[in-house]
Formats: C-alpha cells, sequence, structure tokens
C-alpha cells in the first residue's frame, strides 16, 4: 500500500489539490506514489520534488529541488527549510524542505516548485 493511501485524509487531499495546480502549470505532470512518498515529475524528466504524508494531521512535507538561496528568494510564505548539511546523492539533489498545512498555502506551494524546483529537473530521454 502507498503512503498516499495510508495518509490521513486531509494530508492525501493537500496533495491531491497540489498535483491538480501543478498539472495546470505543467504539461503531462505525473505522481508516482510508493511506500515513502509521492514523487512529482513531468513525463520524461526526473523528479522536482517528494511529498511526504502524514498518517494524523493535516499536512505535508515537500522535499525539493533547486538551489536553496532561489528557493529562500520565491518563498512568500511557506518557510523553506534547508538540509542541515548537504552529503552526496538524493540529499544533495533535494537540498530543501517546506510545509503545507492548509490549502490557501497551495497557491504559494505550487508557485515555488514550478518556478524553482521544476526548472531544476533534467531531461532523461536521450537524443
Amino acid at each position: 500500500m502507498t503512503a498516499h493511501a495510508q495518509a490521513f485524509l486531509e494530508s492525501q487531499s493537500l496533495c491531491d489539490q497540489l498535483l491538480a495546480r501543478l498539472q495546470q502549470a505543467i504539461p503531462k505532470l505525473r505522481r508516482s506514489s510508493t511506500q515513502g512518498s509521492c514523487g512529482l515529475y513531468q513525463e520524461g524528466r526526473t523528479r522536482f520534488a517528494y511529498v511526504y504524508h502524514s498518517k494524523t494531521k493535516s499536512q505535508i512535507e515537500i522535499w525539493c529541488r533547486g538551489d536553496v538561496e532561489d528557493l529562500k528568494r520565491h518563498d512568500q510564505e511557506l518557510g523553506v527549510m534547508p538540509r542541515p548539511r548537504q552529503r552526496s546523492g538524493w540529499e544533495k539533489s533535494f537540498p530543501a524542505r517546506f510545509r503545507v498545512y492548509r490549502a490557501d498555502q497551495l497557491s504559494a506551494a505550487a508557485t515555488l516548485l514550478v518556478k524553482v524546483s521544476y526548472p531544476a529537473s533534467t531531461n532523461t530521454s536521450r537524443a
């Protein structure tokens, strides 16, 4: 069973609403639900964000790609938090996180992801 399916109903709803907002700005956006999170990506590109759900609260935590300073510059109200230490691999590729607690924060979250994290994802097709 996926993390999305096991999440608190309001946590699922926040993830679904975020996906819907992002789909308006990013063509062919997909969500890949796993046992740990929902990965967000455009077909043919790497994942630009991972959504972690809560089993008991109305919230989601989003780990995202992008330069930390750029993420902070575009942060309107979400409180982007950089990773304490950047190591390698996944930790380096997803250097920051933020939380969404309410539906009225989804616009700011979608804007941040579209402006900073999505452009930081790379094309996976070989030309």
